[in-house]
């Protein structure tokens, strides 16, 4: 594991994972905002991508905005984004009963597709579950339905938790979990990271090669694996969800980190 200013040699392109990268919750990560305009400065094609999918990428730019850091909507790429992306391309007759926030469901829409309520749930040709943080009984036997209809279960993401101002809370994974135990099926398909194919939604964007491209992140089981999966470089910072230990038992395995910093501000330091 090395941990030196060579991060970034050859480097023409970064996906820059948000929650714990650049903000804890509504709070932001001291010189976040400095690093990413000197990436900026430097000519680095960004992409911002996070596995959430409760917010719109509208209001994404408009959070990052609070916090001193400019972004087009067309550089963040979030779950929710990726999974219509993906359904508008394989599926763009689907009929989708959600277990999610308003950023997957107006991402949904936005590319026309179709959603069912409760009530037609047994209509549904997929079930799309990420965060829902006012996830209850009916949305999960909604769901079941579904599913025991035949529909096809994919995750936007199985994150088991994401760090908030005060500490973990539970993931998207909570959510997948619950709608797999009283169905007996997995999801059939995970968009979000450690899957790549959120990874090569935002290469396509960067028009980006993977060898020229570098993603950093805070988590191991995600951001890392995902970007060793494509190809890319690894850089770990220890802002968010992992810890100095987590690193530390990966070490010498195909999972460890190409580099380490403390934070994003380290990077460009």
């Amino acid at each position: 594991m090395r941990k030196s200013l060579a991060a970034l040699d050859g480097i023409s392109a970064i996906i820059l994972d948000m929650d714990g990268v650049l903000y804890t919750g509504d709070r932001p990560i001291e010189g976040a905002s400095r690093a990413v305009k000197w990436f900026r400065g430097r000519g680095k094609k960004l992409i911002f991508s996070t596995n959430n999918s409760a917010s719109t990428r509208t209001e994404y730019v408009r959070k990052l905005a609070k916090m001193g850091i400019s972004v087009r909507e067309s550089e963040i790429v979030t779950s929710g984004y990726a999974t219509a992306m993906y359904l508008r391309k394989r599926c763009p007759r689907a009929k989708i009963y959600v277990i999610g926030e308003n950023g997957l469901r107006s991402e949904l829409k936005q590319v026309g597709l179709k959603l069912v309520s409760q009530g037609e749930a047994e209509e549904a040709t997929h079930v799309v579950a990420g965060l829902d943080r006012k996830i209850n009984y009916s949305k999960i036997a909604g769901g079941l339905r579904a599913l025991l209809a035949g529909a096809e279960f994919i995750a936007t993401n199985a994150d088991t938790t994401y760090p908030t101002e005060v500490g973990l809370s539970p993931g998207a994974g909570a959510m997948v979990g619950a709608l797999a135990g009283c169905a007996g099926k997995e999801p059939s398909l995970v968009i979000g990271k450690p899957s790549p194919n959120i990874l090569k939604i935002a290469l396509r964007l960067l028009s980006a090669r993977p060898r020229e491209t570098a993603i950093i992140g805070d988590r191991i089981d995600t951001d890392v694996r995902a970007g060793k999966m494509t190809g890319l470089r690894t850089i770990l910072v220890l802002s968010g969800a992992c810890t100095k230990k987590e690193v530390q038992k990966v070490e010498d395995t195909e999972m460890a980190p190409d580099f380490v910093f403390k934070s994003i501000v380290e990077v460009v330091n």
